[in-house]
């Protein structure tokens, strides 16, 4: 590590957690973020932020004016540009030495399986549970640890899945989804995914230094009364994360 790095990241080194060996490890690390929006921006900025050596930058979509409420990576000048590309050239400018992998496509069960044994750990920064079943079950699978997180409005909740030591989303919703339910826009304010985002890439962070994360149950966070809670959720003996 160079005098210039060790100034960047001075704060985080004077930590008893972190020191110098734990920011190598940081450089050293690879993360995959699926979903470059309202939860992704602020993971994305935040990783990079810290050190992160590696980022696999996930997602088909492209920005739209509803984005800008709360996607903080993207301007005016972005709109109708696609997210991940654009998402890579404001974390590049943030910190140059950054490794990035676009992946511009939609996710599905056999891309996932592919691109998951390159990282560390995921993050699940995606909008709708039939996605982030494919995202945990290929997690499960590959025994590779994930972050979900999942926004509405005031409200969010964040869970560290762990494969093996604790609850998977299939524990959390063991009866799935309406595969023909309607997806419908839903209301959301700018802080919401951005306290999220920032809880994920801390529980990310942790995750790779070997600290203790949140993988024994759903946290959930009420922005509007400022609540946050813990419930604790044991493992479903029956579930594919125990298999």
């Amino acid at each position: 590590m160079d005098d210039k790095k060790r100034e960047i990241y001075s704060r985080q080194i004077l930590m008893k957690d972190i020191g110098e060996q734990g920011q190598q490890k940081l450089a050293d690390a690879s993360v995959l973020v699926v979903g470059c929006g309202g939860l992704g921006a602020p993971v994305l900025y935040y990783l990079t932020a810290m050190g992160i050596g590696h980022l696999g930058l996930c997602d088909c979509d492209v920005v739209s004016l509803s984005n800008l409420n709360r996607q903080v990576l993207f301007t005016m000048e972005d709109i109708g540009k696609p997210k991940a590309s654009t998402a890579q050239k404001r974390l590049l400018a943030l910190n140059p030495d950054l490794i990035t992998t676009i992946y511009d496509q939609r996710m599905d069960e056999e891309f996932v399986k592919e691109i998951i044994p390159s990282y560390d750990i995921v993050v699940d920064c995606l909008d709708n549970f039939a996605t982030r079943f494919i995202l945990n079950d290929a997690c499960v699978a590959t025994r590779k640890p994930f972050v979900h997180a999942g926004i509405e409005e005031y409200y969010g909740q964040l869970l560290t899945v762990t494969p093996g030591t604790g609850p998977c989303l299939r524990c959390l919703f063991p009866g799935g989804i309406q595969e023909k339910e309607p997806k419908k826009p839903f209301g959301v304010i700018g802080p919401t995914p951005g306290v999220m985002g920032a809880m994920q890439a801390l529980e990310a962070v942790k995750c790779l230094l070997g600290l203790a994360v949140s993988n024994d149950g759903i946290v959930t966070y009420d922005g509007l009364n400022m609540h946050l809670e813990k419930v604790t959720i044991k493992a479903n003996p029956k579930c594919i994360c125990r298999r």
